[in-house]
């Protein structure tokens, strides 16, 4: 079976329900925004080893933009029970970098955005990626952990830290950083998703 194709067949419910605001509503927003940015890559790039540097400049730069999101849903999703406690953590975090943002002394035209209350910077600090995924457990009772070298790695690609020359001069030898596996990294994400979708079904929260 395709995930990605399934999900795309989804798409029409899932426009309704990105017009939600709450936990429904942030979750039909990123798989829309997934199967948009994930479609693209599909469409542009190989997605596997034979990726090369510039490709991947690009393919593990995009689909890190994705991981963050896909940990939360994850995480805010996987006790039915504790859903709107663990979306409202999420909407914790966002006040309190919002606020930050807004307290930052050389931010311009700081009159033209939303303002922030008083009693964000309070708000108690939500997980971290690793520590949300920690937290989590698989169908055969592995913790999801091991899901963060992904983020990791993407990272190094995000910043630049991969350049062939600082490898190089760092280890003193012509070596090469890891290339993901972005077309089974898609499959594993859009399936995920695919599962959340139909509990959320099942539970008449969509």
């Amino acid at each position: 079976m395709n995930y990605f194709e399934e999900l795309e067949k989804e798409l029409p419910s899932l426009r309704v329900a990105a017009k939600t605001s709450g936990p429904v509503g942030f979750f039909a927003q990123e798989v829309m925004r997934f199967y948009s940015v994930a479609g693209t890559l599909k469409g542009s790039f190989p997605l596997d080893e034979t990726a090369n540097f510039e490709q991947r400049s690009m393919t593990h730069v995009l689909f890190r933009s994705l991981l963050e999101n896909y940990f939360r849903i994850l995480y805010i999703f996987d006790v039915p029970s504790d859903v709107q406690v663990r979306y409202d953590a999420i909407l914790n975090n966002f006040k309190r970098e919002y606020g930050k943002l807004l307290n930052d002394p050389l931010l311009p035209n700081k009159q033209e955005l939303e303002p922030a209350c008083a009693g964000w910077s309070q708000l108690p600090r939500g997980l971290d990626m690793n520590s949300m995924l920690a937290q989590l457990q698989n169908d055969y009772g592995d913790r999801l952990s091991y899901l963060y070298f992904t983020y990791r790695i993407a990272s190094f690609d995000t910043h630049g830290n991969n350049l062939k020359a600082v490898a190089d001069d760092t280890f003193g030898k012509s070596c090469n950083f890891p290339v993901l596996k972005l077309e089974f990294a898609t499959e594993l994400v859009a399936n995920q998703y695919l599962v959340v979708l139909s509990d959320m079904r099942r539970r008449g929260k969509i």
